[in-house]
Order: structure tokens, then C-alpha cells, then sequence
């Protein structure tokens, strides 16, 4: 990453003062020009207000705004690509001079995030989600040229194929699995159906029985797996691509009696799973870091802002590993480590 900061004349009038502007290289023909004269104005654009992850992220960015003094306002799209792409638009119009941006869906958004954003000097991060069809992508692949930054990494197909691996090495022998995920062409949905589909040509005896597709609340993931009990009564796995399909699973196979017969592994560590882990509901998930992801990524703008170079991708959502962590490789937690997982969300 190429940061030049310049001085650019303001006015050739005697006593008139000189602007300040920092070229950013976002990889693209053109750099992003900040006049740093304007104060930082950032648009946080989000999938959905009422998902706890997700609150994570805007306590993230809340936390850099007090520490820094900036402006933000909250962009929730409720799940609809039509209406975060609308809220872009406008936001171009309104004076923000940089975004992060949490995708509902990655290539609906491409065109705003890599095209009119710089176009219009506004520097743009990317926390915990991808754009322009980077989903199935790892490593340095998930950023997207035109933006400053992607953090984030546990929610790719390696990181869900991790637990997935998991559950399947756990549970030797035949096993019949269900499966709880989020809306239909979500970036994290296209991480985990890919996922998914390695693992089943991996290990043969995981056989999937059942996927559901949920809006992430837990009363609908808690429908969806009476719904799965019903058809397979003998299910033995249940995976879940983050916690609330846990905090509806664990009640219906607990009305069923099946609690603990029926095993939970999910991705997206929570304050709530590090409970039912101890409880034995859940036997692993996944760390999940959002408010450092978003954190990260308004410390990556600042920095671009002062001139100092920037790297394209950090990745376990910037946080530092877990015990057993590998570096480039989520972390997974299990009652054996769950001591040193400080979860972020609730």
C-alpha cells in the first residue's frame, strides 16, 4: 500500500493557508485524495441493527469514535441489498469521506464499494464482510481493489470449514447431519456452502440430511430445527454458521429430549457459547472478533488519513490467536480452551 502526503494550494492569495492531501493507492489507476483540512465523516454501512454480531461492530466503531473524536452514522440495510445499495448512493451525496462497509450481499454492492466510492475520494474498509463475489476467496484474495481493507478471515470457507472438520472428526462413523445458515446469497452463506460441500466430499459418513436457511434470529432457528427433528428423528449433528442458530437449536432439541444426544457445533464464539460449552449444549465453535474487526478497520483509515502505509488484508478479525491458534487459521474453541476466549458479542 502507497500513501504520499502532499501539499496541495488551496489559493494563491497572500495569507490564504494550504490544504493538506493524502493520496492513497487503493489499487486502482487513480488514488484516493483526502483533504485531511475535513474531518473524518464516516458512513458504517451494516446487514442488520438487531443481530448481536453486528452490534458488535458498531460498538467497535462507536469505541474509535470517542477515542478519536469523529463523526458516524449507522446504515442498517434489515437484510436488503437493494436498500444498502440505495443508502451508498445517498451517502455519496452527503459528505462522508470514508465508509465501512458489512455487505448483505457482495456483488450487488461491488460497483459502490470499488468504483463511485474512490471515484468520489472516499476511502472505504471492509470488516468481517467481502464484496464483488470475494466469498469463496482466502487470504489476500478477499480484498477487493478500489477499497483501502479487508479485516476479518473467520468467516471463510477455510474458517467454517474448520469446525465442520471438527464435528466430522469428532464423531466418527455414519452421521446425520442438519444444517442452520443465514439468507440466501449472504457472503457468509456462500462462505459456508462452500465449505459445506468440501467437508461432505471429505468425509462421506457426514451426511447432510437437512439445510435451512434462517434470517439469523433464534425463534426462527429454533422452527427451522423442530422442523429438522421432525423429518430426521435420527439426527446426530447439528452445525450452525453463527451462535443464534445455537440459542434456537439448543431449545427445540431440549423439548425433544435431545439435548446432548444430538451434538451442536457452530462458528461465531459468543458470550452465550462460552456458557453452553461449559454446559455441554454446544461442543465447539468458532472466535469471532467484530468490534476488534471494526476497530481495525477505522484505525486502518486513520492511518491512511496521516500518510502511513496500510496493509490490504488483516486477517482473524486483527485480533491476536487463541491457544492452539495457528496464524492464517481461525481459532477453535472448545471446553478445553474456552478459558482464554474473551468473547465480544452477547
Amino acid at each position: 500500500m502507497r500513501v504520499l502526503l502532499i501539499a496541495g494550494i488551496t489559493s494563491t492569495l497572500p495569507g490564504m493557508a494550504f490544504a493538506k492531501e493524502v493520496q492513497v493507492d487503493v489499487g486502482l489507476p487513480k488514488p484516493v485524495v483526502v483533504n485531511t483540512d475535513q474531518p473524518l465523516k464516516l458512513a458504517l454501512f451494516i446487514e442488520i441493527g438487531t443481530n448481536s454480531a453486528v452490534q458488535s461492530t458498531v460498538t467497535g466503531v462507536r469505541n474509535m469514535a470517542k477515542k478519536y473524536g469523529f463523526e458516524f452514522d449507522v446504515f442498517d440495510a434489515r437484510f436488503d441489498v437493494a436498500t444498502q445499495v440505495n443508502q451508498m448512493q445517498n451517502a455519496l451525496l452527503n459528505g462522508y469521506n470514508a465508509w465501512i462497509v458489512v455487505p448483505v450481499e457482495g456483488s450487488q454492492v461491488c460497483e459502490s464499494v470499488t468504483k463511485l466510492a474512490p471515484a468520489a475520494n472516499v476511502l472505504v474498509a471492509q470488516a468481517t464482510g467481502t464484496a464483488c463475489g470475494r466469498s469463496s476467496k482466502e487470504g489476500d484474495e478477499l480484498w477487493s481493489p478500489g477499497t483501502l481493507i479487508y479485516v476479518g478471515g473467520n468467516e471463510t470457507p477455510n474458517a467454517f470449514e474448520a469446525v465442520m472438520e471438527k464435528a466430522a472428526t469428532d464423531n466418527p462413523g455414519p452421521q446425520k447431519v442438519g444444517i442452520l445458515t443465514g439468507p440466501n446469497l449472504h457472503p457468509i452463506t456462500v462462505a459456508f456452502d462452500k465449505a459445506l460441500e468440501e467437508v461432505k466430499a471429505k468425509y462421506p459418513d457426514f451426511k447432510v440430511v437437512a439445510v435451512h436457511r434462517t434470517d439469523y434470529s433464534p425463534p426462527d432457528n429454533q422452527i427451522k430445527t423442530q422442523t429438522m427433528l421432525q423429518a430426521n428423528p435420527d439426527l446426530s449433528i447439528i452445525v450452525g454458521a453463527y451462535t443464534n442458530m445455537s440459542k434456537g437449536a439448543v431449545p427445540a432439541l431440549e423439548a425433544a429430549g435431545k439435548l446432548g444426544t444430538v451434538k451442536v457445533y457452530e462458528a461465531g464464539g459468543t458470550a452465550w457459547s462460552v456458557d453452553a460449552l461449559k454446559k455441554g449444549w454446544i461442543k465447539a465453535t468458532t472466535g469471532f472478533y467484530r468490534q476488534t474487526a471494526a476497530e481495525t478497520a477505522v484505525q486502518a483509515i486513520i492511518d491512511a488519513r496521516a500518510g502511513k502505509p496500510v496493509p490490504h488484508v488483516i486477517l482473524n478479525d486483527g485480533h491476536a490467536p487463541i491457544p492452539g491458534q495457528k496464524n492464517g487459521q481461525v481459532g477453535i474453541v472448545t471446553l478445553d480452551n474456552v478459558g482464554a476466549y474473551e468473547p465480544q458479542s452477547p
